[in-house]
């Protein structure tokens, strides 16, 4: 109250000023003040959200469904091997059979195939098998490019269900890095259709089993490309 009074008598007394100029000019500088205020709030607000969306890419991904799908052709990786492809080597997955899935429709057997997703390869899918129901042999023999040193890289498998007018997903399962490169690693010789090669099934979500193998593919042109890449980069 001593505050106010005393700048009444001061503002009264200067003989350039007046009181009501005075809290004139106060009510505007309370006002950009603010506004100055909601503006800097709405740009941390953006910053923040940008580094949630960053931070939880993964997260957001799998709820609007296409965490498996490769958006962007582009990483850090590229301009450090100065965009060349030795970084990938050919790899072969050798897909078995399919055991234990659910029905789609239970007046209906399941036409099933099954869809790869990895890194910047092309979705890849076997044939489809026309009344295979819960499960069936498939024998089917895919090819992938793959870097094993990237730790980001997940191997997106889905089973689906082939409508007449578009498709419904089974079962899914993902395979990291890690342990696709062991599959590779712990793979020798070509491939035999026998549980000597596929002794333990991959378990699928929400139920069903896949028996799937991978192996490297000897390629004489990946060897040379590696070679020139590493004389000329």
């Amino acid at each position: 109250m001593f505050n106010f009074v005393l700048m009444f008598f001061i503002c009264t007394w200067l003989p350039d000023w007046t009181f009501d100029q005075y809290l004139a000019m106060v009510l505007q500088t309370t006002i950009q003040s603010i506004q100055h205020l909601l503006d800097g709030a709405s740009s941390i607000a953006i910053i923040a959200a940008f580094f949630f969306a960053i931070v939880f890419k993964d997260r957001i991904a799998q709820l609007f469904g296409f965490d498996h799908k490769t958006l962007f052709r582009f990483k850090l990786r590229d301009c450090l091997t100065c965009f060349g492809s030795s970084r990938f080597q050919p790899i072969e997955l050798d897909i078995w059979k399919v055991e234990d899935l659910r029905s789609d429709d239970p007046f209906t057997a399941n036409n099933v195939f099954v869809e790869f997703y990895l890194g910047y390869n092309e979705t890849m899918a076997t044939r489809v098998f026309n009344n295979a129901g819960s499960g069936c042999l498939m024998k089917q023999v895919l090819q992938l490019n793959f870097d094993e040193n990237d730790e980001e890289e997940t191997l997106f498998i889905f089973v689906r269900n082939q409508k007449v007018v578009g498709t419904s997903e089974l079962a899914r399962a993902e395979i990291p890095t890690e342990k696709l490169k062991a599959m590779v690693n712990s793979t020798r010789g070509p491939v035999i259709w026998s549980p000597l090669q596929f002794p333990e099934a991959i378990n699928m979500i929400p139920r069903g089993k896949l028996w799937l193998r991978a192996a490297r593919v000897d390629d004489a042109d990946y060897n040379q490309s590696f070679f020139n890449e590493l004389t000329t980069c």
